[in-house]
């Protein structure tokens, strides 16, 4: 990676380093804590979860800390940003060690630029709000940032960028805290609260939908798998990478629910279920102009997640095209003419612009579901790796826990589920495989007929 001179990175008020262990937190969390946060909640009050939507946030939130444990001990083991690669082939081997190292990383290729993809364009159509534009003008913004944040990788390197993204996650944090203190602010401001009471009231929820709602809000926690990628940017990765992701996981279940119970406080399920953003619940408390201001950070949310998921997907691609020299039979294919950096932004550009006539609003179901499966791999490879019957012992209840509810969950998911996006996930999973082994088998035939 290309970096600016040392003089010129001294001359810059932003403090070029790599992150603590709370550094690595704040990081992880501004990653989960995005765009998302405001579109889960509005999907569980449009659902039927009423007044008990804080209730999904706090079981999906236990479900991925309990997901991530198992880091702790795979980071342990494999202290780097092919962790969860060497984990399978040290832990499965051969054929199965390598199949499930290329699932996985294809999961979170897919994943995330599924996700980047929607919050480019979510950003572009926000800011095009903001300025009465056209569809036109939300594409040239939304691929205007794009750019942006490509040339700043490109000039600039991962650690300056990542550094620009722990920013914004911190301006993040702190407005997405406003929703926190929604209602307190509320009664000092002298509006009507509901009843403490409402929040263990059943009669809006529909307990049919309950299970969908913990699914959905599984979407609001997606960020932490891809920053098992991010060692090259934290002080004492080993230690810093995983409780790093497990702190952050703690906090934002933690945020999540007093966020949603606040908001509970202020606004019927039904209101909820209105909104265009969560700061629509301060609309009766704060001055429009402040609000208006508030509301415009959910663009620096947006840009905050693009950067961080940018960089894991650049860096999960760099490993799986590196996968045949490690050893792995299942690998992508090189990428002859440009880097994963020009590729991935390159990809995330053409989707952005012809989103709406490729359909990609049809995996969103699916990617849901992939999270779940990079869930139970954790578990898998966690239980996997244990050197002895001791170590087994000790160790198996909390990977096999994990694994359990991920995969008691994922069934339901998988059973009350369309068939057609779950398809398409598996052949974008697939298809890159398939193409490389017909790619062999053809130069394979070509050089035995140039030989005869």
């Amino acid at each position: 990676l290309r970096q600016w001179p040392a003089e010129h990175l001294a001359a810059m008020a932003l403090p070029i380093s790599r992150f603590s262990l709370c550094g690595m937190a704040v990081y992880t969390a501004g990653n989960m804590i995005g765009t998302g946060t405001h579109q889960t909640l509005i999907a569980l009050a449009q659902q039927g979860c009423g007044n008990l939507l804080w209730l999904n946030f706090l079981l999906a939130g236990l479900l991925v800390t309990l997901s991530a444990y198992p880091l702790l001990h795979l980071y342990s083991e494999f202290p780097a940003n092919t962790c969860l690669q060497d984990a399978s082939m040290r832990g499965l081997g051969g054929f199965w060690g390598s199949l499930v190292s290329f699932i996985n990383g294809q999961l979170v290729t897919i994943e995330l630029i599924f996700a980047v993809t929607m919050q480019a364009s979510f950003f572009g159509s926000c800011a095009a709000a903001l300025l009465s534009g056209d569809v036109l003008l939300s594409k040239g913004l939304s691929l205007g940032m794009l750019g942006i944040i490509y040339a700043t990788y490109r000039k600039s390197g991962a650690l300056f960028t990542a550094n620009i993204a722990w920013v914004l996650g911190f301006v993040e944090l702190c407005t997405v805290g406003l929703l926190v203190l929604s209602s307190p602010m509320g009664f000092f401001a002298g509006s009507p609260l509901r009843p403490p009471s409402v929040l263990v009231d059943f009669s809006q929820t529909e307990i049919g939908k309950f299970p969908s709602g913990i699914h959905v809000a599984i979407f609001a926690y997606g960020g932490f798998p891809g920053m098992i990628h991010a060692g090259d940017l934290v002080e004492n990765p080993r230690r810093n990478v995983p409780m790093g992701i497990l702190c952050a996981c703690m906090m934002t279940t933690c945020c999540y629910v007093f966020l949603s119970a606040s908001v509970l406080l202020i606004a019927e399920p039904a209101d909820i279920a209105t909104f265009q953003n969560g700061f629509d619940s301060l609309k009766s408390i704060l001055p429009g102009p402040m609000l208006a201001v508030i509301s415009c950070t959910v663009l620096s949310s947006v840009a905050n997640n693009i950067m961080e998921n940018s960089l894991v997907i650049i860096e999960n691609m760099r490993h799986m095209t590196a996968a045949a020299q490690d050893g792995r039979t299942l690998s992508l294919p090189d990428f002859l003419f440009c880097g994963a950096d020009t590729l991935t932004f390159g990809a995330i550009g053409i989707l952005t612009a012809f989103k709406e006539y490729i359909g990609l609003g049809v995996l969103g179901d699916a990617i849901d579901f992939a999270l779940i499966i990079q869930f139970l791999i954790f578990a898998v490879l966690s239980m996997a790796n244990f050197h002895s019957a001791s170590q087994k012992t000790a160790g198996i209840l909390g990977p096999g826990i994990s694994a359990a509810a991920n995969l008691l969950l994922g069934s339901w998911h998988f059973c009350h589920s369309s068939a057609k996006p779950m398809l398409v996930l598996a052949g974008l999973v697939f298809l890159p495989l398939l193409l490389r082994i017909f790619a062999e088998h053809e130069g394979g035939r070509f050089l035995n007929k140039k030989d005869k």
